[in-house]
């Protein structure tokens, strides 16, 4: 009788796939001893199944959470404490300041965050973005692999199903928890990524002092502007409670329609031989083949971006509004624009989850439209448009505000109600 895989040995086989995103055919045949006894390899990848997630789950979220801290605490630093209590009279300054730009506030005091406790909550948010699309993928694999892979092997992999069909959507994971890592050391505020990650606004101290190295522009402009960005869209979530949901809802909506290619699965399972350990690996190979997007999923891409580019829009413009009175804020603002530029962490976020692409056009062209509604019809009007998503401004009128300004003014007594009855709530 051949000896059971040993786990100590599955474990490092899985973990290396992880890191590498590929199944080396040798290792398998080492640790199978692979005789293509199909009780043995049902044991394999019984046991490696376990290893990938939770129960009813295809990613090993646990895991991608240790790689995120492991990978942020490797550079963490104490925060200079100068700054830090800069940053605490910046945070007033703030609130006093977006009084006057906004009637939307956020009285919860701003947190001092570290790399790794960045990362720690940002991973939550990954998860609740990134798990539709993961838990989609799985499932269209799932159901494709069983329906196309020769009735041999398919009897042989059947313990196996499961562990096909999570390898991409792991792998994914490992790859999102090193993403989350990366931008620990990159990003400035909490809610840079479009979506703040608690109810306490909040920035990164260490990373402030590392922009603020090189800089020209006085310094303490540029700490007061981004604590205004911080607490500004921290505010806007605070008081439209339907935001974050609204957007979880579109990646939702976005991930429904994803399918598998069967032409390309029903082409690696004719070319598998279950003889041959090599031929294996092209079933993980198979997580790749996702058919291209649907008319609905572009749609979906288009209702996430606007959103997103709404978000973004007013918390410039308002930022704007509220520290219109430091001396050089035009290149304080220019800064910060040429760092989202090169190194945004909201579009490389829903770019590496959904293959979405930003136009830093639409977002500019949104900070426009809120600011001509600010000035035609006062900031009111601009908070109003959050109370209820179908308020909100559609792709048409960032494009052309005057049609909003139209139907704001159109609504008359109507719209006047829901702004007093929002900012009531």
């Amino acid at each position: 009788m051949e000896e059971q895989p040993n786990r100590e040995e599955l474990e490092r086989l899985i973990r290396k796939m992880m890191e590498s995103g590929q199944l080396d055919p040798e290792d398998l045949a080492k640790i199978a001893g692979f005789s293509a006894d199909p009780s043995m390899l049902s044991d394999l990848f019984g046991q490696v199944s376990e290893m990938t997630g939770e129960a009813g789950e295809p990613v090993n979220w646990k895991l991608a959470l240790d790689q995120a801290l492991e990978l942020s605490k490797k550079t963490e630093k104490q925060a200079n404490s100068a700054l830090e209590a800069e940053l605490e009279t910046a945070f007033d300054m703030a609130r006093l300041w977006l009084s006057e730009a906004t009637e939307f506030t956020n009285p919860n005091p701003p947190k001092k965050l570290t790399r790794s406790m960045w990362a720690q909550e940002a991973m939550p948010l990954f998860r609740e973005l990134s798990e539709p699309v993961a838990n989609s993928m799985a499932a269209a694999l799932n159901e494709n692999l069983g329906n196309t892979l020769p009735p041999e092997l398919s009897q042989m992999l059947a313990p196996a199903q499961n562990f096909i069909g999570n390898a991409g959507a792991s792998i994914f994971a490992m790859q999102l928890g090193q993403a989350i890592g990366k931008l620990s050391s990159e990003v400035l505020l909490s809610g840079e990524i479009g979506i703040p990650l608690s109810t306490r606004p909040g920035i990164i101290a260490q990373n402030l002092g590392e922009f603020l190295q090189d800089l020209e522009t006085p310094k303490s402009e540029v700490v007061i502007y981004l604590a205004t960005r911080e607490l500004a869209i921290s505010s806007l979530y605070n008081q439209a409670g339907w935001l974050r949901e609204q957007i979880i809802t579109q990646v939702r909506e976005f991930a429904a329609g994803l399918t598998v290619d069967l032409s390309g699965i029903e082409e690696i399972a004719s070319r598998i031989d279950p003889t041959d350990p090599g031929s294996m690996e092209q079933i993980i190979e198979a997580s790749a083949m996702v058919s291209p997007r649907s008319p609905e999923q572009e749609q979906a891409l288009e209702r996430i971006e606007t959103v997103l580019a709404l978000i973004e829009g007013w918390v410039d413009a308002t930022s704007l509004e509220a520290t219109k009175r430091l001396p050089n804020i035009q290149a304080v603002v220019e800064i910060y624009n040429r760092k989202r530029a090169t190194s945004g962490a909201s579009a490389k976020t829903f770019e590496a989850l959904l293959g979405l692409e930003m136009r830093p056009r639409l977002r500019r062209e949104a900070t426009l439209m809120w600011q001509r509604v600010v000035t035609d019809i006062g900031k009111g009007a601009s908070d109003a448009l959050w109370s209820h998503p179908d308020q909100m401004p559609t792709a048409l009128e960032i494009e052309n505000p005057d049609s909003l300004i139209a139907r704001i003014k159109n609504g008359g007594e109507d719209f006047e109600d829901e702004l007093r009855k929002f900012l009531t709530d």
